[in-house]
This record gives structure tokens, C-alpha cells and sequence, in this order.
């Protein structure tokens, strides 16, 4: 890694001083384009040699003169004493003259790197809750309550709620956040922040997904990442970040069953028989199958609040005049496939 950075800052150096070749060029776009972190520690150091070139008085002098002494240096290691004056001609290279100077801010330079990695890089964390077959819900300290999907986490930093409330999410979860003015409550996930606005919400932040989504049930959030001021989201807009692209795209009209994990409550309006038993099996942790496959494209409309699968199932057969089976793996739905009106 120590390698790694030296050879990007010789690029910097040499690209700074205009003399990169269009391979180093391409190397150096690529770095960075790999992370705002690369991006803003090349745009730290190009402002400080641009300071450093621009001071008359003081880092143009400094520079020859700590050549110079580099070069006497040099001459006392490998030109024996002549007789008489002699002339040295000894061309230092404007790149070399650029590195000397990142030489004399690389302790700047280094101290701004690690301050953007830090701040992409969570604090000290403490697990806040953590789930892995059922849904967990949690009170913070702050009387704002967390409600996390299976196989979900919640981290916080150890000085949570002393300036600000942050924390991170890994999966899915619920918040409804308690407002306080002087102390945002804010939550990364995956490269995004959500910021609350007087809040409940849902994000869905899983690493191998590659969107990131937030549902807001009530109140505003603002959604961004580091470098894209992002979209606000009120009551019912859910936004969806493409990780790929780093683009924000806002959906009115979201699946209201967005937070039936929560409180399984589900309301389905002219939805499709396999889309229902979709999110039936990822709330109920239920394998529910099809004898007839054609029964997919069967339509209902229909309510459950916080019903028993069994009667869930059993209301949609009578609704849809199918017959439910339970087996040992579940339950399987059957019948004859549905009339087209």
C-alpha cells in the first residue's frame, strides 16, 4: 500500500508540472475514479503546491535551495575535489521540482487522506441490535426505536446522542425517530446517508443488492451520499440509490407493503396471487408453492392485519375458490386456473 501511494504521488507530481505521459494520465484517471477519497486527496495536494507556487517570497526559494544542497550532497558522494573551480551544470527536472514540494506538504497531504478515509469509515462501533431468523426491535437511548428485517445490524459510534445521533445499517430496517433539533439522526448504509426530518422510515441497504432504498411512512428524510446532495423524500415517496451509477431516482408510488415485516400488515390491490405469496414467504419465513402454476397470474384485493398464515391463506382460498395444503415444507395452493374477467 505504501508503494501504491508513492507511485500515484509521483504521477500527481509529474501531472501537476505537465510533464505525464498520456499512460500515466490514464493511470491516474482511473485512480481517480475509484473513490471520492482518491479525488479529494488529489485535489488537496494541487492546492497546495498551487499555494506553495504561488508564494515569491518563500517556497520557489526554498525549493532551488533544498536542490541545491541535494545536489552538493550528490556532488560530495561522486565528483572528487578538483584543483580548480569547475562548473556543474545539474538540471532538475520541473516534476522533480513539484515532488520536492509534495515532499514538503506530504505530511498534509497524508493527514487530509486519512481524515477522508476516516470520515467514510465508520467510528469506534458498538452494536446497537442485530437479527438473523426473526425481526428484532430495539429502543435507543434517545426513545427513537429501531425495528431490523432478519439478517440485519445497526451499529453506533460510543459518543452517540452527545452532538449527533449516526448510525450504520447493514440490511433492512425500520426507524421512527424521535426529532431533536441539535442532534440529527442520521443512518449510513451503504455508501448513503439518510438524514430525518421528524421520521419514520425504511431502508433496505444489502451489500449484494445493487440499489439502495428508503421508504419514508412518515414525516421527510433527506437521502445523499458524500458527493451527490441526493433527493428529500415526505410521507409515502420511497428513493432508490443505484449503486452502480450513483444515481437517485424518486418513486411516488411505492410497494405499501414496504413495512409489512414490521407489524404484518399487507394491503393488496388487484396485485398478482404470486406476488402476494412472494412477500407472504419473506415476512412468514414460509414456503408457499404453487400445483398450478397458472394460479401466478390470479388477481386479489384483499387486507390482513397481523393475521396467523393459516388464516391468511385459508381466506384467500375461499376468496379465490382454490384449496391450500399444508405438507411438511409448507404449503402448497391448488385449484383450477382463474376466470379472466
Amino acid at each position: 500500500m505504501v508503494e501504491d501511494n508513492k507511485h500515484i504521488d509521483l504521477i500527481i507530481a509529474r501531472y501537476i508540472a505537465g510533464e505525464a505521459t498520456e499512460q500515466e494520465i490514464t493511470l491516474l484517471n482511473q485512480w481517480l475514479s475509484e473513490s471520492e477519497v482518491n479525488r479529494k486527496y488529489f485535489g488537496d495536494i494541487q492546492f497546495v503546491y498551487q499555494k506553495a507556487v504561488t508564494s515569491h517570497t518563500v517556497n520557489k526559494v526554498d525549493v532551488d535551495k533544498a536542490w541545491g544542497r541535494v545536489h552538493q550532497q550528490m556532488k560530495k558522494k561522486t565528483v572528487q575535489p578538483e584543483p580548480t573551480a569547475k562548473t556543474v551544470t545539474f538540471h532538475i527536472p520541473v516534476w522533480l521540482r513539484v515532488a520536492a514540494v509534495l515532499v514538503i506538504v506530504s505530511g498534509i497531504s497524508f493527514g487530509l487522506y486519512r481524515f477522508y478515509t476516516s470520515t467514510l469509515l465508520y467510528p469506534t462501533e458498538m452494536v446497537a441490535a442485530a437479527s438473523k431468523d426473526s425481526v428484532v426491535t430495539k429502543s435507543l437511548t434517545d426513545s427513537s426505536t429501531v425495528a431490523l428485517n432478519k439478517n440485519s445490524k445497526v451499529t453506533y459510534a460510543k459518543n452517540y446522542g452527545k452532538k449527533e445521533r449516526r448510525l450504520k445499517l447493514e440490511g433492512e430496517a425500520f426507524f421512527d425517530v424521535k426529532h431533536i433539533d441539535d442532534k440529527p439522526f442520521i443512518v449510513e448504509a451503504e455508501g448513503t446517508l439518510i438524514e430525518d426530518i421528524g421520521t419514520s422510515f425504511n431502508i433496505k441497504a444489502v451489500d449484494t443488492d445493487t440499489i439502495v432504498e428508503v421508504f419514508v411512512k412518515s414525516g421527510e428524510v433527506i437521502f445523499f451520499t458524500k458527493d451527490n446532495k441526493g433527493i428529500s423524500l415526505t410521507a409515502g415517496e420511497m428513493g432508490i440509490y443505484n449503486k452502480n451509477t450513483r444515481t437517485f431516482t424518486r418513486i411516488a408510488s411505492p410497494d405499501v407493503n414496504a413495512t409489512a415485516y414490521v407489524n404484518k400488515v399487507f394491503l393488496f390491490q388487484n396485485v398478482r396471487l404470486a406476488d402476494v405469496v412472494q412477500q407472504l414467504n419473506m415476512v412468514y419465513g414460509t414456503n408457499i408453492r404453487f400445483g398450478n402454476e397458472q394460479l401466478k397470474d390470479c388477481t386479489i384485493s384483499v387486507k390482513f392485519e397481523n393475521e396467523d398464515i393459516a388464516l391468511i391463506l385459508s381466506i384467500i382460498s375461499e376468496t379465490l375458490e382454490l384449496t391450500v395444503t399444508k405438507d411438511t415444507d409448507g404449503y402448497i395452493i391448488n385449484g383450477d386456473a382463474c376466470k379472466k374477467e
